[in-house]
Formats: structure tokens, sequence, C-alpha cells
């Protein structure tokens, strides 16, 4: 399968998923037209993009004509690659493959056709992964830190560490809550990284949210807070073979904003 036509299977996935509300956001006018569209910018008839939609439509219970024909495999794999994300990601994955962003990432467009392609042998990989020693380490430091200094704000520290919020611990006082994400190096520099659930959480909360950076602990302890990361740093966003998306703060900038 060629490579533009693997990338369609992507946009054609988010049409049949999100259906309506697909086709407005891209912007692109109605149905046909934005076929029209689509078909134009990878080269691949708009027909095509209309049958690959249709495909993913039994999936979500739109259109269910296909329903008694079998899913051919690089569709299930797109669609279990992509089931656990929001339209949001997923609309930024399809319009990075639009305007041809996607193609300046050697290392995306690999991943994205790897998941798809039916001539790679495969082995089975784990959705989630363990928090690694440093970030567990680190974590526990601010723990204890917190308990003795009530830094970054005052209140009554909560544990969400499980709970896949975006947020490490949360802190709540008479008046507030703030959001502490904890990361932990092992040297006294280095990078880190956010998962995308993190960052947009970031974003979202602004000033309320704290980025607390435990370095050096495997010698004497630095404990910094950067209130409002999504304000000062800028990370690269990385999309992984399992379509998590997460995004890197470079050694350089984290050094920069201490």
């Amino acid at each position: 399968m060629e490579n533009n036509h693997i990338l369609g299977l992507y946009v054609s996935y988010y049409l049949s998923r999100f259906d309506k509300i697909a086709y407005q956001n891209l912007g692109y006018g109605n149905q046909l037209e934005t076929h029209k569209n689509i078909g134009k910018l990878l080269s691949v008839n708009p027909y095509t993009i209309k049958n690959w939609r249709d495909e993913f439509d039994p999936l979500f219970g739109h259109r269910v004509g296909w329903y008694q024909r079998p899913m051919n495999p690089s569709r299930i794999r797109v669609a279990q690659a992509l089931e656990n994300l929001d339209e949001l990601q997923i609309r930024g994955i399809v319009e990075d493959i639009l305007s041809g962003k996607i193609n300046q990432e050697p290392d995306d467009v690999n991943q994205l056709i790897l998941i798809a392609s039916d001539d790679v042998k495969r082995k089975s990989t784990h959705k989630f992964i363990l928090r690694a020693p440093t970030g567990k380490a680190a974590e526990e430091y601010f723990q204890h830190h917190y308990s003795e200094n009530k830094i970054p704000v005052a209140g009554e520290l909560i544990d969400c560490r499980d709970l896949g919020v975006g947020y490490d611990f949360r802190i709540e006082n008479e008046t507030n809550k703030h959001f502490v994400e904890v990361k932990g190096l092992s040297d006294t520099t280095g990078g880190i990284q956010f998962t995308n659930k993190e960052w947009t959480t970031a974003k979202e909360q602004g000033d309320k949210y704290f980025l607390c950076v435990v370095s050096n602990l495997s010698g004497e302890v630095v404990i910094d807070f950067i209130q409002n990361p999504a304000k000062k740093i800028s990370p690269q966003k990385n999309l992984y073979t399992s379509i998590q998306i997460s995004w890197s703060v470079t050694q350089k900038q984290l050094a920069e904003i201490k």
C-alpha cells in the first residue's frame, strides 16, 4: 500500500468516527467537496477516500451498509491505534497530514506508516508505561518537601498520580485549587517529557498549574517550581507507534527558565 494511501486511512478514520463534526472542523465544505479536497491533497481518488471512510463506519454506527464485509487488518490497526485519542488530538494529526506538515517530521510519518503496514512482523506492545525510578523518587521527594515547606502554595495535598488526570498532585485550599506535575532528573541537567494529557491540562489551567522539577536525584537534590509552564516553554510534539502524544522539553529550554 502506498504511503499516501496509508495516510489517507487516518483521515478517513477521522471522517467516519466524528462524522458531521469532522467535516465541519476541516472546513472544506460538504462531504463531496471535502472528499475532493482531501483527494487532491493526498493524490488519492476522492471516491477512495469515501470508500475508506465507509469501511470504518460499522465501528461507529454510521452508514451501516458495509457491516457484512470483514474489515481489512490495516484498517483495524489504524482504528486500534487511534481509539484512545479525542477529536482534537486526531484532528491535529489529520491537519498535519493534509497540510504536509507531517512530512517535516520523518519519524512521525514512519510511525503512522508502520502502524498500518502489512509488511512488518509485529510484536505486542503495552499501552501503559510504569513510572520510571527517577519519576517515583522525584514524586516522593516532592511529597516530603511539601509536608515541610508548603511550596508552591499552601493547602491540602491530594495524590492524583493513578487517576490519569494530567497532573500528579492537586493542592486545595479555601479559595482555590492548584495542580502540580512532578518530573525527575537523575543528574543536574536534562530534558523532560509531558504526556499529551499533562500538556493539555497545563495549557488549560494556566497559572494554577505548576511543573516541579526535582533534579540531581543521585546527589544533592535540587527542586524547582515553574508556574504556568505552557506559557514559558515550547516543547516539541512527538508521535509514538501506539499513537500516544507527548511533548518534549529540551535540556536547554529547561535550563533557561530555572
